[in-house]
C-alpha cells in the first residue's frame, strides 16, 4: 500500500467562510477558490448560453411545443440515458408539449443509439422531432437517415465528438471543439436540462406562459443528480451545484415518486442520500434491466410514473433483476479472473468468452481493474463481432487510446467510443488477438510497468475529529464523489481487537498512541487483512461519515486499507 499525502495549500482565501482549519484545508485542495463553491447555491450554475447550438436547439423544440408537434425522446440504456429519457418526457410534457414519446434501445437488441428502425416507428406515429440525449453524435447514418425522412432533429450528448457529425438541425454537446461551455463535465441529462432551461426562457419570451405558470425545470434536477452520478462525471464546481440541488430535492422528500420507492426497496434512507448510497445501492438497480436479457426495461418506467402503487411494484422488479445479475456477475468474474491472472504483470488486460452477457462487460472490467490496477478491456459474443467494454486507471484515456489503434489499424475497430475512463468498442472476432497484443502495446507505452495504487490521503486526523460533529461537517461540504474526492485519512495504530462480521468483514477496534480508540470497518477484507490480529501494529485508510438509520445518526468509520507495518 502506497500512501502520498497531499501537499499542504494556500487556505488563506477561504478564511471568511470556513472556520475550522481542517475542512479548509480539504476543501482548497480540492480547488475550492470563491464563497460559491463553498456553498453551492444552484444560482450559480453556468448559464446555458456558451453551449454551442443552444438558440437553434430551444428554438427547434419551443416550434415543436407551440405547433403541437409529436416529440420522440430517444436515450440510453444506462442510468445517466435512463433519467435523461426521464427528463425529456417529463420536461417536455412540462413546457407545454402535447405529446411526448420515448424510446431507449436495448443492449441486445438493436443497441447504443437511434436506429433506423427507430425512425421509421417514429415516422408512422407522426413524430416530427426527434430529441436525442445521451446519444447521437455517434449516430451519423441513423440522424441522417431521420433527416431524409422529413423529421427535424436535436442531438443533445456528452460523448466525446467524431470528425464527422450527423446532419442534425442542432447539436449539444459541451465536447464539441467550437463548445465555449465552461465545464466539459456534464452528464447527458445535465446537457438536456439546460436545453429545457433555454426552451423555457424562449417560450417565455413568445408570452407562451401569459396565462399560465411559468414550469420549474430545476424541479427534476433529481434526475439529472442521478445521472451525474450513475455516469461517474467529474465533480467540478457546476456540477457540484446541480448535484447538490438534486440531492437536496431527494433528502427533503421532494424527489419523484419513482425515486422514492427504489430507495425504499433497496433500503436506503432519503435523508441521508449520498453520492455513494446513489452509485452503489439506487444505480445498479436501474442499470440491472439492460444489463440481463431481459424482453422491456421496467427502469423508465419507474422514473416516470407518478403512481406510488405501481412504482412499488416496478421497484421490486427491478430488485429481482439486480439479484439476477448479481448471479451473472459472481460467475462470469470467478472465471475472469482466472483468465486474468495468466496475464498478470501486463500492462493491460483484455479478456474473451463467448458466454459472458455483454451488458456485465463494464462491471467484470472494472473489478479487474480494481484488483489488477491496469487497465481492462472485456469482450463478449459468440457471432463474428466481439462487444467490448473498457475501464481504465488514472492517466490512461481508453478513448483517445482507441483513437490513436484507430489511427494506426483502420481495420481493427468496427465502432468505439465512451470516455476516458470507461468505454467501449466492437472487433471482429479473428482480431481478437491482434487487439490484445496492439492494447497492451499502447498501455505499456503510456503507463510502463504496472505499479501499486497509489491511495491519496488528507494526512492524520487529531483523535479529536473523530466525532459526530466532524463527520456532519464534512457530509455538509458534499456532494463529494469523481474529481472532488471524499476525504480520507490515515495514520498507524495497534489493533486492540479484530471482530469477523457475517464472513466477510472486519469490525477493527484501533488504538491510537495517545491513548484514544478508533472503531472502524473494513468491508470485503481480502486474505491478506484477515490475518490481521489484536497487538498488530497496522497502518489504516480511512473515511469518516454519518451513519443515517431509522432517525438516529452515530458516526461510522470505513476503513478502505488496512495492512500490517
Amino acid at each position: 500500500m502506497k500512501i502520498v499525502r497531499r501537499d499542504i495549500v494556500d487556505d488563506s482565501h477561504l478564511q471568511t467562510y470556513v472556520s475550522d482549519p481542517i475542512i479548509r484545508q480539504i476543501l482548497a485542495r480540492r480547488g475550492i477558490k470563491s464563497e460559491s463553491e463553498v456553498t453551492c447555491q444552484l444560482s450559480d450554475i453556468y448559464h446555458y448560453r456558451d453551449l454551442h447550438d443552444i438558440d437553434k436547439a430551444s428554438n427547434i423544440i419551443a416550434d415543436a411545443i407551440e405547433n403541437g408537434d409529436k416529440i420522440l425522446v430517444s436515450g440510453d440504456y444506462d442510468v445517466d440515458g435512463i433519467t435523461g429519457t426521464a427528463l425529456g418526457v417529463r420536461g417536455l410534457k412540462d413546457l407545454g408539449a402535447s405529446e411526448v414519446r420515448y424510446f431507449v434501445p436495448s443492449r441486445y437488441e438493436g443497441g447504443y443509439g437511434v436506429s433506423n428502425e427507430t425512425v421509421d416507428d417514429a415516422v408512422s406515429h407522426g413524430v416530427k422531432l426527434l430529441l436525442t440525449v445521451d446519444n447521437g453524435v455517434s449516430c451519423l447514418e441513423s440522424i441522417n437517415y431521420a433527416k431524409s425522412k422529413g423529421l427535424k432533429v436535436v442531438i443533445t450528448d456528452h460523448h466525446e465528438t467524431p470528425e464527422l457529425l450527423p446532419d442534425a438541425d442542432a447539436i449539444v454537446d459541451p465536447k464539441l471543439p467550437e463548445d465555449k461551455f465552461p465545464s466539459k463535465n456534464l452528464c447527458g441529462a445535465g446537457v438536456l436540462f439546460y436545453v429545457l432551461v433555454a426552451t423555457r426562457a424562449v417560450l417565455r419570451d413568445r408570452g407562451f406562459y401569459k396565462n399560465s405558470k411559468v414550469p420549474l425545470i430545476a424541479r427534476f434536477l433529481d434526475l439529472v443528480a442521478l445521472g451525474t452520478i450513475g455516469d461517474v462525471m467529474q465533480l467540478d464546481a457546476n456540477n457540484r451545484k446541480l448535484v447538490k440541488y438534486g440531492f437536496d430535492k431527494i433528502k427533503a422528500g421532494k424527489s419523484i415518486i419513482g425515486i422514492k420507492a427504489l430507495a425504499a426497496s433497496c433500503r436506503v434512507d432519503l435523508a441521508a442520500i449520498n453520492s455513494v448510497s446513489i452509485a452503489f445501492d439506487l444505480c445498479p438497480r436501474l442499470n440491472a434491466p439492460g444489463r440481463i436479457k431481459l424482453e422491456n426495461n421496467p427502469a423508465v418506467s419507474l422514473m416516470l410514473t407518478d403512481d406510488e402503487t405501481e412504482a412499488c411494484i416496478i421497484a421490486r422488479d427491478l430488485e429481482m433483476c439486480n439479484k439476477r445479475r448479481g448471479d451473472y456477475e459472481r460467475v462470469f468474474l470467478k472465471e475472469a479472473t482466472e483468465d486474468a491472472l495468466k496475464q498478470e504483470g501486463n500492462c493491460a488486460i483484455v479478456l474473451y468468452r463467448p458466454n459472458w452477457l455483454v451488458g456485465l462487460g463494464g462491471l467484470i472490467a472494472s473489478r479487474i481493474k480494481e484488483k489488477f490496477s491496469v487497465p481492462c478491456f472485456v469482450f463478449s459474443g459468440s457471432g463474428d463481432e466481439l462487444a467490448g467494454s473498457a475501464r481504465s486507471v488514472p492517466g490512461f484515456s481508453i478513448v483517445k487510446n482507441l483513437q490513436l489503434l484507430s489511427e494506426k489499424c483502420p481495420d481493427l475497430l468496427i465502432r468505439f467510443g465512451g470516455h476516458a475512463m470507461a468505454a467501449g468498442a466492437s472487433i471482429h472476432k479473428d482480431n481478437f488477438e491482434k487487439f490484445k497484443e496492439l492494447f497492451n502495446q499502447v498501455a505499456k507505452e503510456n503507463l510502463g510497468n504496472p505499479n501499486d495504487e497509489e491511495i491519496i490521503s488528507d494526512g492524520e486526523l487529531p483523535s479529536n475529529y473523530l466525532t459526530i460533529g466532524f463527520a456532519r461537517d464534512l457530509e455538509a461540504y458534499g456532494p463529494w464523489g469523481n474529481g472532488f474526492e471524499e476525504p480520507c485519512f490515515d495514520g498507524e495504530y495497534t489493533v486492540e481487537d479484530v471482530i469477523l462480521v457475517g464472513n466477510r468483514h472486519l469490525r477493527f477496534s484501533l488504538r491510537n498512541d495517545d491513548g484514544s480508540y478508533m472503531r472502524g470497518i473494513k468491508l470485503r477484507a481480502t486474505p491478506s487483512e484477515r490475518e490481521i490480529k489484536a497487538n498488530m501494529r497496522v497502518r489504516a485508510v480511512y473515511t469518516i461519515g454519518v451513519n443515517h438509520y431509522m432517525g438516529s445518526q452515530r458516526l461510522e468509520i470505513k476503513i478502505s486499507s488496512i495492512e500490517k507495518v
